[in-house]
C-alpha cells in the first residue's frame, strides 16, 4: 500500500513542476515588458504613452506561427490534463472515470479531448498570440517548435494508452508521456526566455 502512494507523491510532484515552469514564463513574460517599459519610460523626452509603446512593440509572426502556438498550447492543456485526470491513478476523486456513462462509450474519450480544446482554446487563442507580439523570434526558433505538437501527440498517445490498459499501469509509458510533455513545454517557452535573457544583456 505504500508504493502507490510514493508514486503519486512522484506524480504530483512532477505536476508542480509543470506549473512552477509555467509561472516562471509568464514572471519573465510581465519582467521583460517591465523593463522595456521601464528603460522606455527613462529615455523618453515627451510624456510617455504606454499604449502607443506596446503598439511600437509589436511584432507580427505570422499566422502560421500563431496557429502552431495556438495549437501546441491547447495540445498541451489537453495532454496535462489526459496525463493526470485520465485514470484514477493519481487522483482517486478527481477523474474521467468519474463520468461512467462517457467513459463507457465507445467516442467517450475523443468528445472528452474535445470539450478540453474548445474551452480552453477559445481562451488560448486570445492570449498566445498577442504573449509572442512582443518577441522577436528567430527562423530556427519558429522551425523548432513545429516539432512541439509532434512532443504533445506523443504524450496524448501514452496518457490515451494507460487509459486503455487501466487498472495495469506502465511506468515507463507514464514517464514516456511526462517526459515528451515537458519537452513541449520548454519548447514553448524558449521564446519567452530568450527574449528576456537577450533584454538583460
Amino acid at each position: 500500500m505504500i508504493l502507490p502512494a510514493v508514486l503519486s507523491r512522484y506524480e504530483i510532484s512532477l505536476m508542480i513542476l509543470i506549473i512552477a515552469a509555467v509561472l516562471i514564463g509568464g514572471f519573465l513574460h510581465i519582467a521583460y515588458l517591465h523593463r522595456v517599459q521601464a528603460i522606455v519610460k527613462r529615455t523618453a523626452d515627451n510624456a510617455f504613452d504606454r499604449k502607443a509603446l506596446m503598439k511600437a512593440l509589436h511584432i507580427t509572426q505570422g499566422s502560421n506561427f500563431n496557429a502552431l502556438m495556438i495549437l501546441s498550447w491547447s495540445l498541451f492543456l489537453v495532454a496535462l490534463i489526459f496525463l493526470y485526470f485520465l485514470t484514477p491513478d493519481i487522483f482517486p476523486d478527481r477523474n474521467y472515470f468519474m463520468f461512467p456513462q462517457m467513459a463507457s462509450e465507445s467516442y467517450g474519450l475523443a468528445v472528452f479531448g474535445a470539450a478540453l480544446i474548445i474551452v480552453p482554446g477559445l481562451l488560448v487563442s486570445l492570449i498566445v498570440p498577442r504573449v509572442y507580439s512582443y518577441y522577436l523570434v528567430s527562423r530556427w526558433l519558429k522551425n523548432l517548435n513545429l516539432l512541439t505538437p509532434i512532443f504533445l501527440a506523443i504524450s496524448l498517445f501514452c496518457a490515451a494508452n494507460l487509459a486503455t490498459i487501466y487498472p495495469k499501469t506502465d511506468t515507463i509509458i507514464w514517464n514516456l508521456g511526462y517526459g515528451t510533455l515537458f519537452i513541449a513545454l520548454v519548447l514553448m517557452l524558449l521564446p519567452v526566455v530568450i527574449g528576456f535573457a537577450e533584454e538583460m544583456r
